[in-house]
């Protein structure tokens, strides 16, 4: 991306926040789209990512509405978010397919420039191989799909047994659809061996994967980057090595978004709870 820049500048990365940090509040009912809206502007942030799990209705005035309330907030929609599964079954692959493309479509109408979209994790392990190729095409065909509406369809690293749970891996599928307009999100906390949501280290096999390894490797690529926060209590990401995945994006000179993400961690003695979204975020975003 640096060589967008005029020389001597300095790249600039804008915060956004996932909707999806505050899921609990959003089931309770204590939160909805226009109520994340206002944290954001709250917060300062400079763009609302939005899951699709946040939207009480789809209709074309609904998404028309949240999009004038961002102007009206000051925000942009970096990324429209999809929790899909290219890596299921055959017989469930086409709906998968449909429900991406509609979503690509609503991304459309709010404006947003990408649609995040994940690679799936097979049924079974025996299915691992060839859900791979099934994953592949399908992900071909929303790029292309996206590509006429306008928007990017970008491939999420994710590491809770997906198929492609490193960097070399995320290379590898991106090589094979071979589509320019399949772009990657860069989860800072969901590469194999991250300390992060996937059992903090349990996905990594004895040491095998080292996350950092994998964020070099794909960061050249990233159109869009998720920051997980996990133990942010104190101020200070305790789980995340920020000081070098920041160094990484500023050598390669990344100038997009970085996207807030909450996955607390368990809070023992706490009744099994995490530290509540509404008081730690906001020590995510100074951090």
């Amino acid at each position: 991306m640096e060589d967008y820049l005029p020389v001597g500048a300095e790249p600039i990365m804008k915060l956004s926040l996932l909707s999806l940090s505050y899921a609990s509040h959003f089931r309770r009912g204590d939160m909805d789209m226009l109520g994340f809206l206002d944290v954001c502007r709250e917060l300062g942030v400079d763009g609302a990512d939005l899951h699709e799990a946040a939207f009480a209705s789809v209709t074309r005035a609904d998404l028309f509405s949240i999009k004038r309330a961002c102007l009206d907030r000051g925000l942009d929609i970096p990324c429209v978010s999809i929790s899909n599964n290219f890596a299921c079954p055959v017989d469930e692959l086409a709906a998968a397919v449909v429900h991406t493309k509609a979503w690509i479509q609503r991304a459309a109408l709010l404006g947003a420039p990408q649609v995040r979209v994940f690679s799936g994790r097979p049924a079974t392990e025996a299915d691992r191989s060839a859900s791979w190729d099934r994953c592949a095409d399908a992900l071909h065909d929303c790029a292309q799909f996206g590509a006429a509406e306008g928007v990017v369809v970008a491939l999420q690293n994710h590491n809770h047994l997906q198929i492609a749970p490193d960097g070399e891996d995320v290379i590898r599928l991106i090589n094979q659809v071979d589509h320019p307009n399949l772009g990657h999100v860069l989860d800072t906390g969901q590469y194999a061996g991250s300390p992060g949501a996937s059992g903090y280290g349990d996905d990594d096999k004895g040491g095998q994967h080292d996350y950092l390894a994998s964020i070099r490797l794909t960061a050249p690529l990233a159109t869009h980057v998720r920051a997980k926060l996990y133990r942010i209590a104190s101020g200070v990401e305790e789980l995340l090595d920020y000081d070098q995945i920041f160094s990484i994006l500023r050598g390669l000179g990344y100038n997009g978004w970085v996207s807030l993400v909450y996955e607390g961690e368990r809070v023992l003695g706490r009744d099994d709870r995490v530290d509540d979204a509404l008081e730690v975020i906001p020590l995510g975003v100074r951090f």
